[in-house]
């Protein structure tokens, strides 16, 4: 068997099989309404385009599991009501339909402190008060007895995900979210039980396991690392997988960072400009604030920031995975057949794939297909910026429209 054909090859994990090696990883598509309930039409059709295009698997945008743990960005779903997992139900049901091989994943995220009252309503909590640089707002730190409402949660939206036909949940414990707040000693100082790094997250688990039972899946998405010191580094990564493991968790998926140097997650460009203009932390400057943020902050932002370099995350991914049976599966900067299957030389049982798809979801199907040719998307990283603006997923590569 050839190494190109192991990427169509069936990935049988503890609970569920994927058909492929290739996973759509969460990719935030803003088509909600101001109350988070899904745009049923255009969410089907996104996803259609992603599984149609050789996908075997797809996790959704993250979707909120309160509303206190609701994202800035405009559109964001959430899975903490009726409305919202009803319409979740139909948009499942019509994927199932056309693609009963693939399986369906909710990504579940609370946001911690990295929001704002002005979108929630409500004060901002975190495992302590330590306020995140890149949102400036004040965090309140969860008492301990209020937080076994906030694992709570996430069993609920779990329990609405498969109820609305999901086939597992993915929980957000990545990029400076409210699980990874508690994984990471720059932001968990507490004194108490939940100072243990990863008390909250097999909480999580635990709770989703009770509430939905042993047979439904669930995955984790993790930081390895992050822009802090001390913060999330490979040795603790490692700590985390190992929890993961003896937890018996279907799959880790490795990214990296947090949003206060977010870019640091994506890699490449950083259009300063657009995010000048669509931020709504910063577009409400005047031209003359945007100047002095610029020079006071921007600039000494941007010489922090990491450059693209292929197949960033693999390395940490592959050393995770030597020590644990749990799958880990890397995402960020794969862009080819060869990284594609250097992922699996490495020992690596799939690849998760985020911009490659939003610039031409056939992608996954010319690798299945062992095509050597390399995406064509540039990095630009304009989708992920205009995420936090009333603009729904899109590539915005100029010759987008020829594909």
């Amino acid at each position: 068997m050839s190494m190109a054909s192991q990427l169509a090859e069936p990935l049988r994990l503890r609970r569920m099989t994927l058909p492929n090696r290739l996973l759509r990883s969460a990719t935030f598509a803003g088509l909600a309404d101001e109350d988070g309930v899904p745009q049923v039409a255009a969410v089907t059709a996104l996803y259609e385009r992603v599984l149609r295009g050789g996908a075997g698997s797809l996790v959704t945008g993250f979707a909120y599991v309160s509303p206190e743990g609701r994202a800035i960005q405009p559109g964001q779903s959430g899975f903490c009501t009726s409305a919202q997992t009803q319409a979740w139900a139909t948009i499942a049901e019509r994927l199932h339909r056309q693609f009963p091989d693939s399986p369906l994943v909710a990504q579940l995220a609370h946001a911690g402190r990295q929001t704002r009252t002005e979108v929630t309503g409500l004060p901002l909590v975190g495992a302590s008060d330590r306020a995140c640089s890149y949102f400036r707002a004040p965090v309140r730190a969860l008492r301990t007895d209020e937080v076994p409402a906030r694992v709570q949660q996430f069993a609920d939206a779990a329990a609405n995900a498969r109820e609305a036909g999901f086939d597992a949940v993915q929980i957000h414990a990545a990029h400076g979210y409210l699980v990874h707040q508690f994984l990471s000693p720059w932001t968990n100082r507490r004194p108490d039980f939940w100072g243990q790094p990863t008390a909250f997250l097999a909480a999580v688990v635990e709770a989703i396991r009770e509430r939905c039972g042993d047979a439904f899946p669930v995955w984790i998405k993790l930081s390895w690392g992050e822009d802090r010191h001390p913060g999330i580094d490979l040795a603790k990564a490692t700590a985390t997988v190992a929890a993961l493991d003896r937890l018996q968790v279907d799959l880790v998926e490795v990214s990296y960072g947090t949003m206060e140097w977010p870019m640091n997650i994506f890699r490449g460009e950083c259009p300063v400009k657009v995010t000048l203009r669509t931020n709504p932390l910063l577009n409400h400057y005047s031209r003359w604030g945007k100047l002095w943020w610029m020079l006071v902050r921007g600039l000494p932002h941007l010489r922090r920031l990491a450059g693209f370099s292929p197949a960033y995350n693999v390395p940490a991914a592959a050393a995770l995975q030597q020590g644990t049976r749990v799958p880990v599966v890397p995402v960020g900067g794969i862009r080819s057949l060869p990284e594609a299957l250097d992922c699996l030389a490495q020992g690596l049982p799939a690849v998760a794939l985020c911009r490659p798809l939003i610039h031409d979801p056939a992608f996954a199907g010319r690798l299945l297909a062992g095509d050597s040719s390399p995406s064509t998307c540039i990095n630009c990283n304009l989708c992920a910026v205009y995420c936090d603006s009333p603009q729904s997923l899109r590539c915005y590569h100029p010759k987008q429209r020829e594909l």
